[in-house]
């Protein structure tokens, strides 16, 4: 299990469920995206404040979440601040325990240049840490 720094509840959507009758996997990309989300309006601010871009993600399947399920639980850490990007750690769970695990890096992102830039010592302190990974 994940140190938790954020949690996220969602509700699921009759459309997040597939002819199986358990959560398609197409739907927890989705949970990740808005975990991540809420946990930087929370932190650094909305999108508007502090753009970013995905670089990455990686999601292991565990278990089904299976209908009439009404909501999973998001657990959100930051695992690495680099340079210019944040590495994630996610878990979205069921009522059955971790049903997918997830890492993926954002990069912080200037809209004038379209490219990367540096978190600053501000952002590094809002979202947890100041430790240089070296990253571009």
């Amino acid at each position: 299990m994940l140190a938790t720094v954020h949690e996220t509840r969602l509700q699921t959507r009759w459309t997040d469920f597939d002819a199986l009758g358990h959560i398609t996997h197409a739907a927890y990309p989705v949970y990740f995206d808005e975990a991540r989300d809420a946990f930087l309006t929370a932190t650094v601010g909305p999108f508007e404040q502090f753009p970013w871009v995905i670089a990455h993600v990686s999601i292991d399947y565990k278990r089904e979440v299976v209908r009439p399920a009404r909501e999973v639980v998001v657990s959100t850490r930051v695992a690495e601040i680099g340079r210019t990007s944040l590495t994630f750690e996610q878990e979205v769970s069921g009522p059955a325990g971790v049903a997918a695990a997830s890492r993926s890096v954002l990069v912080a992102w200037d809209g004038e240049t379209r490219a990367a830039r540096p978190l600053s010592e501000a952002e590094r302190a809002a979202l947890g840490g100041s430790v240089l990974r070296g990253d571009a």
